[in-house]
């Protein structure tokens, strides 16, 4: 435990004071108290100044040696101005708390970034404009997530692929077509939603092209659900 979350902990207790209570009390945000308690984030000297009045206040000897102690706070100027020391070591501890914090932030963004794919599977399917019917999609790809083999897909007839959309989501994709297609379309779809073999709904932006002349309806699936798990 850090001096910071020892302090305010310590307060708390000694005054029988919820988080809200001394977040009331110090005129700060309720979620301040509890990062500062959880070592989530360090006070700023403003904080401590009005922490250091209501321990005095309260006549908390304890958590006032403490803070006499650890941060060298004294009254001079009317309770306004507080040791050079202290605000020293505040600034080099804020320095060390934002080089943390840009690190772990770093880490995330390389993870994020690193290797990650424009798509994870696709697929091609022939379209009859005449019956307005899919043949079987040819899949290929990382389809892992689905729980599928890509074999097993390739062999979906197009009414049981599309039986495995949300309705919702189903809804949004028959919504997207037109009574008369044009030569070429393009279309992106976010946020549909696609079952896998164990029941679950995966999210997938989907991309899609069409070409009339050529009968064949691409899509891209890009896996949404990989994004928020590898950073869980």
């Amino acid at each position: 435990m850090n001096k910071y979350s020892r302090l305010f902990k310590m307060v708390r207790m000694e005054l029988r004071f919820t988080q809200k209570d001394l977040a009331d009390q110090l005129q700060i945000n309720v979620g301040s108290v509890y990062k500062y308690e959880n070592e989530k984030m360090m006070p700023g000297a403003r904080v401590l100044e009005k922490m250091y009045k209501l321990c005095k206040s309260k006549n908390l000897s304890e958590p006032l040696g403490l803070l006499d102690q650890q941060y060298n706070i004294h009254q001079r100027k009317g309770d306004s101005d507080m040791d050079y020391r202290y605000l020293s070591d505040l600034q080099k501890e804020k320095i060390q708390h934002q080089e943390d914090e840009i690190n772990r932030l770093t880490k995330i963004v390389e993870n994020y970034t690193t290797d990650k794919p424009a798509f994870h599977f696709k697929t091609k399917a022939k379209y009859n404009q005449k019956t307005n019917t899919f043949g079987k999609s040819e899949v290929t790809g990382d389809v892992s997530m689905t729980g599928y083999t890509k074999e097993y897909l390739s062999n979906l007839k197009a009414d049981e692929w599309f039986s495995m959309y949300h309705p919702e989501s189903a809804n949004v994709l028959v919504k997207s077509v037109p009574n008369k297609l044009p030569d070429y379309t393009h279309n992106m779809f976010n946020n549909i939603l696609w079952k896998s073999k164990v029941g679950k709904y995966r999210v997938y932006n989907i991309e899609t092209y069409f070409d009339k002349n050529e009968g064949i309806v691409r899509s891209y699936y890009y896996w949404v659900n990989g994004d928020i798990e590898a950073k869980s």
